[in-house]
């Protein structure tokens, strides 16, 4: 594999990496950690790859199996990474102490130069700036409604339409086989992920299910690939953000001989290019008073509303632009199905936040292999649409209990984001839920730096029998219905 190729980027970027991390590690937080230390880990990256490798699920559960609940890890250039599934610390980093612990720069900075902002772009400041207005704008309205329910409550008819065409598509395939067949249904529920995502959230139609390829969209996709390669060096981007001017760092993306950063930059530039195509078609419809009934998205999608929105009462300060840009690419992105990539001769998977078609499969694959909660939900579905025939609305989920809980189940046991990393802003301690026994004594919280970054890891806080009981691995639907949800909620902290 030549350098160019690489994952990891050029020899030259590695080696101008590793000076910064050297600062870093000079500069940054010194642990004398009460915590049981994860043995091995690579020179440079320490644990960070075998987390985000082939085996990463198995290996974080061997992690905890060996070590306990909380963990100390190696992160960069052997930087200390508190790994947790103990409840109290969850409590206190995403609860209790939230302002003591920051999301890391490095993503940030990656969404705003990859898909030039949007909401997942903003600091935790910024964040409560675009919440914190007066009561009653729409623009904030819209954007909190959006990202929280998605409009679901008037985008019922394109989602059932969506779905009617993807099942029709797979029983045509299944109609020419006399027996039973094997059916990949992967590019299906991309496809639907991103038509959804195009009419409700954008209004416009990628016309997946066509087989035609849309440039706006194979631009995100080879976004999304590339971004795969260069996850491992992410935290080096706060440093490199820092270095001269914005022009010299633009001259050094131009002359950096890697072609996994060029097909960024080239898929980054085609992406945003599109995205304002989009929104100028749009803006001239809502200048020229169109009625839009007839459109993708009968102007009800998220992106016409916030147009609308902040064209009338003027709220560009909030929404700006280029935030409007980076929701659409955001929202496109999430529709891909999760990246592939290889690494050295390994085949590497990993699933991006708010991967919608990975999920939809993900749900499918389950019920594929327990046919009697497929039953089930099938018999619930037909005697809910025999019922309302002609009236399907966002309520009508509350009236399905038992599909309800197959979501949940789901997501449950196959979180879209395996870990959530956290940094540690100022000096605290960690009570812990789950107490560790070491040589010199029982262990009951643990004093963190500044600096220090910790990583809740969602799959296995999920899977914590100390938590869901014996059968936390196995795939119930019916825990989250009835009486038994109390015992859910009653449990310890969530993720």
């Amino acid at each position: 594999m030549s350098s160019g190729d690489s994952p990891w980027g050029s020899e030259w970027i590695l080696l101008v990496g590793i000076v910064i991390l050297a600062v870093y590690w000079l500069r940054g937080p010194k642990v004398i950690s009460k915590l049981p230390v994860a043995t091995g880990g690579h020179w440079l990256v320490g644990h960070l790859k075998n987390l985000m490798g082939v085996d990463g699920l198995e290996y974080q559960g061997r992690i905890f199996s060996k070590y306990g609940p909380t963990v100390m890890l190696k992160g960069l250039m052997r930087s200390p990474v508190i790994f947790s599934i103990d409840p109290a610390v969850i409590h206190s980093v995403q609860s209790k102490e939230k302002d003591k612990f920051h999301r890391p720069n490095g993503p940030t900075i990656m969404i705003w130069a990859v898909f030039g902002g949007g909401l997942f772009a903003l600091s935790a400041t910024k964040s409560r700036v675009q919440y914190e207005v007066p009561a009653g704008n729409t623009v904030l309205f819209i954007l909190d409604w959006s990202l929280i329910l998605f409009g679901l409550f008037i985008q019922m008819p394109i989602f059932l339409g969506v779905a009617k065409e993807t099942t029709s598509i797979i029983k045509k395939d299944l109609e020419f086989s006399s027996s039973s067949k094997e059916v990949d249904i992967f590019p299906w529920t991309t496809a639907a992920a991103l038509d959804l995502i195009g009419e409700a959230g954008l209004g416009y139609s990628f016309n997946s299910f066509s087989g035609q390829r849309d440039e706006y969209s194979t631009a995100i996709k080879k976004a999304k690939q590339s971004l795969a390669k260069l996850a491992p060096l992410i935290q080096l981007l706060p440093y490199v953000h820092r270095i001269g001017t914005s022009g010299f760092r633009q001259w050094i993306m131009d002359i950096i001989p890697s072609s996994t950063i060029q097909k960024l930059r080239r898929a980054t530039k085609v992406q945003n290019e599109q995205a304002e195509e989009i929104i100028r078609a749009r803006q001239e419809l809502l200048s020229a008073g169109k009625d839009l009934s007839s459109e993708t998205g009968r102007g009800k999608d998220i992106m016409t509303l916030l147009i609308k929105a902040r064209e009338s009462e003027g709220a560009e300060s909030y929404i700006d632009r280029q935030s409007t840009i980076g929701h659409m690419n955001i929202f496109i992105f999430a529709g891909h199905e999760p990246m592939k990539y290889s690494l050295e001769g390994k085949q590497i998977n990993m699933v991006i936040i708010l991967d919608d078609s990975a999920s939809i499969t993900r749900i499918l694959d389950l019920l594929a292999q327990h046919t009697s909660i497929q039953d089930r939900l099938r018999e619930e579905l037909r005697h809910y649409f025999e019922s309302n025939r002609d009236e399907v609305h966002y309520d009508a989920l509350l009236e399905l209990p038992y599909l309800d809980g197959i979501v949940r189940e789901s997501l449950r046991l196959f979180p879209p984001v395996s870990n959530i990393p956290r940094v540690c802003v100022e000096d605290t301690i960690l009570s812990l839920d789950c107490p560790i026994d070491t040589p010199s004594g029982r262990v009951t919280s643990v004093p963190v730096k500044k600096g220090t970054m910790v990583f809740l890891n969602n799959v296995h806080f999920n899977r914590n029998k100390a938590i869901w009981g014996e059968r936390a691995n196995d795939f119930l639907p019916e825990r989250w219905m009835e009486k038994k949800i109390d015992e859910v909620t009653e449990a310890p902290t969530h993720v």
